[in-house]
């Protein structure tokens, strides 16, 4: 339990911290700003270190309220019951907005959640997919309206460095990715402890895991080759475990953990889509200096941030049968959009080959075709050519 004068100390000191803070605006803040006069339980999910901090610091500049995070060690012994005393203390500051920063440290969270989602407008966030495990989801079923933070994308990147959109910054985007903390001292450092800090705290010291080098070695060689097809019995050779329902279990955490994302080989059949291999991306590509490769790849880079980019605002997947094309962008399971990435323009045998694989798919399927490059290349009637640094920016 947690004193009442220990919780005002500690709601006083984050305020003053809070209001004092220079917070730089981020994209998706628009739509959860459009929560707010919603009654549901505004959930905020994403990676270690993506900024769901500094959002809640930008809705508590513009509406006040009540904010706590239960990584603050001034809240170790916090429970359940202590809830009430912080609903107390909103009731007699007149507080209506009440933010929850790692909810996920405070076992049973979600019965206050449930109580009070009608006195308060309630934010909580969490560095887990699961903070709507099925353990809460039947408490709060049908009262959450949910977000998922990424790291800053190409556009917030320029407005986070006050750079100007340029072949010349896409490459240093590539390079830094989009780790705030990162993005704003240039420190790549920090990037591993992010991992380590992921691995052992959120998936590790969470789960009880009988390998948990195994699972190590999963996330870096999954790092090391994002957009190369795998196979749970693949991994066996990685890791010595012989049995692929744990491998399947290892990679699920590391996704729950939005490490990376996992793509599907497309077919119109999800039966048939589960037993194609997979591909694996980063879920920001300065994790793929932590992998196994000696040398910087930059095309992996390159098709990883328009995965990215793509997953904004479509299912993605990939086709292939004796060819192959990156990205189909869907809607559901209706594809919509090919795309080929290509980094080496100059390189006319693989030019050749991304331009084959589209065309193929796309008489196929009847479908607009793009090739992302970093430089022009010379593409046939058909297929549109996008510059990766307007492309990523939303510009065409």
């Amino acid at each position: 339990m947690t004193s009442r004068d220990v919780l005002e100390d500690v709601i006083d000191g984050w305020r003053e911290s809070i209001e004092g803070e220079r917070v730089i605006h981020r994209d998706i803040t628009d739509d959860i700003e459009r929560s707010v006069e919603m009654e549901e339980i505004t959930v905020i999910k994403g990676v270690r270190r993506a900024g769901k901090t500094f959002i809640l610091y930008e809705l508590f500049q513009r509406h006040g309220g009540i904010y706590l995070n239960f990584e603050d060690e001034r809240l170790y012994d916090f429970t359940h019951r202590d809830f009430e005393k912080v609903a107390d203390i909103a009731r007699e500051r007149g507080e209506r907005f009440l933010y929850l920063d790692e909810v996920q440290e405070v076992e049973g969270w979600e019965k206050f959640a449930h109580r009070a989602h009608r006195r308060f407008k309630i934010f909580v966030t969490g560095s887990n997919s699961r903070l709507l495990s099925s353990d809460y989801a039947s408490a709060l079923v049908g009262r959450t309206k949910s977000f998922t933070v990424y790291p800053l994308s190409y556009a917030e990147f320029l407005r986070f460095r006050n750079l100007e959109l340029s072949r010349e910054s896409f490459m240093e985007y590539l390079h830094t990715g989009g780790f705030p903390r990162v993005v704003l001292t240039g420190d790549i450092s920090l990037v591993r402890e992010y991992f380590e800090r992921i691995i052992y705290r959120d998936i590790i010291s969470r789960a009880r895991i009988s390998y948990p080098e195994a699972l190590k070695a999963i996330a870096l060689y999954l790092l090391s080759n994002v957009g190369k097809e795998f196979s749970y019995r693949s991994l066996k050779g990685i890791t010595g475990i012989r049995h692929v329902n744990t491998l399947k279990e290892y990679v699920g955490m590391l996704r729950d953990a939005f490490l990376l994302e996992v793509v599907s080989r497309y077919s119109p059949s999800l039966k048939v889509q589960a037993s194609y291999s997979k591909k694996a991306y980063a879920v920001d590509p300065a994790f793929i200096s932590l992998g196994m490769r000696g040398s910087e790849d930059l095309g992996r880079r390159l098709e990883n941030a328009v995965y990215l980019h793509l997953r904004r605002t479509h299912d993605v997947h990939f086709m292939k049968n004796a060819r192959e094309v990156d990205f189909v962008a869907c809607e559901g399971l209706r594809p919509v959009k090919l795309i080929n990435v290509v980094y080496e323009a100059e390189d006319e045998e693989t030019l050749k080959r991304e331009v084959t694989s589209l065309l193929h798919f796309g008489e196929k399927y009847g479908l607009p075709m793009e090739l992302v490059s970093v430089y022009p290349v010379s593409v046939p009637e058909g297929i549109t050519n996008r510059l990766a640094h307007r492309y990523l920016h939303g510009m065409h």
